[in-house]
């Protein structure tokens, strides 16, 4: 009887350890492009440059498919450039991508700007978390890289997990 409950314990064992091991993941990668965006700044606090300042923003966006849609999102400031060398202003951001038809992305994370710039410097890639998602995207989680082009535009390379 105590060998097939050890037998029994060194089964269960093992299949409870082979549930936990991680199977490599799939991944999914691809591109949104954005239109130059309509900005909005709200001034907290003293005039100027502040902690809790916020960036409103919304742009089109276009999918490599065509796919067209919104990214809307909201920055905060957090950190700004001080006497000790630091020249950039951190942001703690929240974005939607907006695809249409209940397929959204959702984005977090923080970014750094030039002092007193209102946009990222162009061609300095940013990379971020994808924590979310709708529709085709649920459950998403992954990153994105954004950068501001020449023109003023956006590029996001997006690299989901799945």
């Amino acid at each position: 009887m105590r060998r097939a409950q050890r037998l029994a314990i060194a089964s269960l064992a093992t299949a409870c350890v082979g549930a936990v091991v991680p199977t490599e993941a799939s991944a999914r990668s691809f591109t949104i492009k954005q239109a130059v965006p309509h900005l909005t700044t709200v001034d907290l606090r003293e005039a100027g440059a502040s902690h809790g300042d916020m960036l409103a923003f919304e742009a089109a966006i276009t999918g490599e498919d065509g796919t067209t849609g919104t990214l809307s999102g909201i920055l905060v400031t957090v950190d700004l450039p001080d006497a000790s060398g630091d020249l950039l202003e951190d942001r703690i951001g929240h974005l939607t991508f907006d695809l249409g038809g209940g397929n959204s992305l959702v984005v977090a994370g923080k970014s750094v700007y030039p002092d007193q710039g209102v946009e990222m410097s162009a061609n300095t890639p940013q990379l971020r978390a994808v924590i979310g998602g709708t529709g085709t995207f649920v459950g998403a989680r992954g990153q994105v890289t954004t950068t501001r082009n020449g023109d003023g535009s956006y590029t996001h390379s997006f690299e989901l997990v799945e």
